[in-house]
């Protein structure tokens, strides 16, 4: 999201299982891509129930700065070198869903993947801000 290289914190739950923030931050968040309540308790398809992947863009300020211009609108692209991502990563889809974390660890904004470019030096990934759509994050139960 920038033109500038970023590289993602993937971050991961402990065994006890994913963390109460991201799966809170994902309920509120997953009416705005029509995934309603019953499909997920229901189960319809696995997204509706499980977030998707979350991670910060770097640590601390940068990672904030990095909030902040997603919620603006300012940040719609990033390009991370090809040697970030290590044998059995993904590399991004288009259509795919992340949630942008800030400093502390907590979920700020869910962006979805509308293009990729790949080169054998870098992944260039362009996304949109899904929620929340106006305003700052809404906080969460």
């Amino acid at each position: 999201m920038g033109d500038d290289e970023a590289r993602r914190e993937d971050t991961v739950g402990d065994v006890t299982g994913p963390d109460p923030r991201i799966s809170a931050f994902w309920q509120a968040a997953r009416g705005h891509l029509g995934f309603g309540k019953l499909d997920g308790i229901v189960g319809s398809e696995p997204l509706d129930v499980v977030p998707p992947p979350s991670f910060s863009y770097g640590q601390g300020a940068e990672a904030d700065d990095a909030v902040r211009e997603i919620l603006s609108r300012q940040r719609t692209s990033t390009t991370t070198a090809r040697e970030d991502f290590h044998d059995g990563d993904d590399l991004p889809v288009v259509g795919g869903l992340a949630i942008v974390l800030d400093s502390q660890g907590e979920p700020r904004a869910l962006v979805r993947t509308t293009g990729v470019t790949t080169t054998d030096l870098a992944v260039e990934e362009t996304c949109e801000l899904v929620y929340p759509t106006h305003g700052p994050t809404p906080p969460v139960d």
